[in-house]
């Protein structure tokens, strides 16, 4: 499993000895089709990055849950609540049996300490995928006000998302 994560797109740009001393720090363990990974509301004492397999990313509005994101190989999660300390926003659930891999917040500030040319790796990549999903949220927020100004809002979110209608949140603690 430890393979996976060499080879994983967090590291892809990282120099050997970078690759090397992260991965020491990760922990990577399956999971399985209905587990939470993350739990809104939680600490954000951990990033992943599923490895293997699939999961969702639901944001609950009161009984009902909405996907907002697929994840997949190479899909970073937790990225927000682990720098800020704040909250989950949201719950990751698998889909499909995979592998995880968990960086603890511990792990990182042990590496931040040490001025570890990794954790300064591990910025850059993350903050490099931030940037690219702020790009995609503008480009579809833009698509929704365009959809709202044309009065098909509500199609337009169906499929933006590829739902049809509201997915309930089945309750997996």
């Amino acid at each position: 499993m430890v393979e996976a994560l060499l080879r994983s797109q967090l590291m892809a740009h990282m120099t050997d000895e970078e690759r090397r001393d992260l991965a020491l720090r990760f922990e990577v363990r399956p999971f399985s089709a209905g587990q939470t990974l993350i739990a809104e509301g939680s600490e954000g004492r951990g990033l992943l990055e599923i490895l293997a397999g699939t999961a969702e990313v639901r944001v609950r509005d009161g009984a009902h849950g909405y996907r907002v994101a697929r994840l997949g190989p190479g899909s970073l999660s937790g990225e927000a609540a682990f720098y800020s300390g704040s909250a989950r926003g949201a719950d990751v659930i698998g889909t499909s049996e995979g592998i995880v891999a968990v960086l603890s917040r511990t792990a990182y500030l042990s590496l931040l300490q040490q001025n570890s040319a990794a954790a300064e790796a591990l910025d850059k990549t993350v903050l490099e995928h931030l940037s690219r999903r702020v790009v995609e949220t503008n480009a579809r927020l833009e698509a929704l006000l365009t959809a709202k100004q044309d009065g098909g809002l509500k199609g337009a979110l169906q499929a933006m998302f590829g739902v049809k209608d509201s997915v309930p949140v089945v309750d997996h603690g």
